[in-house]
């Protein structure tokens, strides 16, 4: 107490050297008893549980004392004593059972409640189903539209090349024609059942094809009769497609040539034969004629 008395004094008489003229200093107040008094109102008292100051204590590490005027030295002295105070801190929470780590899916001190939060990511989820179930449907829409442009192309592919292969056997059939070629009619028969059987719209035909059974119905030039069934053309009808030039040359076929320019067969020598000669008044000769209305009715009246 007496040394407290001395450095207050001492502190006394300097301050009032130092202070200015006409200017009193105020006497220092340092009543120990007073201070002791009040931090007793106010301290913790030694009853209190230890999870209400959370305070921990550490001894000094032993050994050499830390030079603290080395940094990295009093450094690692700090981060070591705090080291030791976490560990002990840790043990004692652990013992009372105080849950001290915090859930793996916290990432900071929230503003909002729990209720909340879970009434939030219920919504944000539900927006993130509905943004993969459009995103699910619109690919579902796209492969179903690929799926049609595909199926579309093969099916325009089926057709184009079913239709190469009739006219390629249309003009077959053309050139066989045309080159007088009688046999090949088993082929021909093969040809129609393969075309009958192939898949896909059936060829359209012509009114009059459908009408008549093809260019086969009525002894025609061997098509079908409109019941798939294929017929051989008779000679009657190759005879007047010869003379009427159905289907075949028609060109320069009713002129004349050398030889039947030549020909006196059908020459027709009596053709003016009964006709007699003309009258006196131009009238036809030969043979009498009938009597007109006026000389058949005298005729009964005499």
């Amino acid at each position: 107490m007496a040394d407290e008395e001395d450095f207050s004094s001492s502190s006394d008489e300097e301050a009032e050297a130092h202070a200015p003229e006409g200017q009193v200093k105020r006497p220092a107040i340092y009543n120990t008893d007073a201070l002791h008094e009040a931090l007793e109102d106010f301290g913790w008292s030694d009853q209190v549980d230890w999870l209400q100051t959370l305070a921990v204590t550490v001894a000094p590490a032993d050994g050499d004392p830390v030079d603290p005027e080395n940094d990295l030295a009093r450094e690692l002295a700090f981060y070591t004593q705090a080291l030791e105070s976490a560990r002990d801190a840790y043990e004692r929470l652990t013992e009372r059972g105080v849950p001290i780590l915090r859930p793996p899916d916290y990432y900071a001190e929230m503003v909002k409640t729990d209720e909340h939060m879970l009434k939030v990511k219920d919504k944000l989820l539900h927006e993130q189903k509905a943004i993969e179930e459009a995103e699910a449907r619109r690919k579902q829409r796209e492969n179903k539209k690929y799926g049609k442009e595909v199926q579309q192309a093969k099916l325009k592919e089926r057709a184009q090349s079913k239709k190469r292969d009739i006219e390629s056997v249309k003009k077959w059939r053309k050139q066989r024609e045309k080159d007088d070629y009688e046999g090949g009619d088993e082929f021909q028969v093969s040809l129609q059942d393969k075309d009958a059987e192939a898949p896909g719209p059936a060829p359209k035909r012509d009114m009059a094809s459908a009408g008549r059974g093809g260019r086969g119905g009525r002894g025609g030039r061997g098509g079908t009769d409109g019941k798939g069934q294929f017929h051989t053309p008779s000679k009657k009808r190759k005879a007047r497609d010869e003379k009427f030039g159905f289907g075949g040359s028609k060109k320069l076929k009713k002129q004349n040539d050398a030889t039947s320019s030549g020909d006196m067969d059908a020459y027709r020598g009596s053709f003016r034969e009964g006709r007699g000669t003309r009258g006196k008044r131009g009238g036809r000769g030969g043979k009498s004629q009938r009597p007109g209305k006026s000389k058949r009715a005298k005729q009964k009246s005499n």
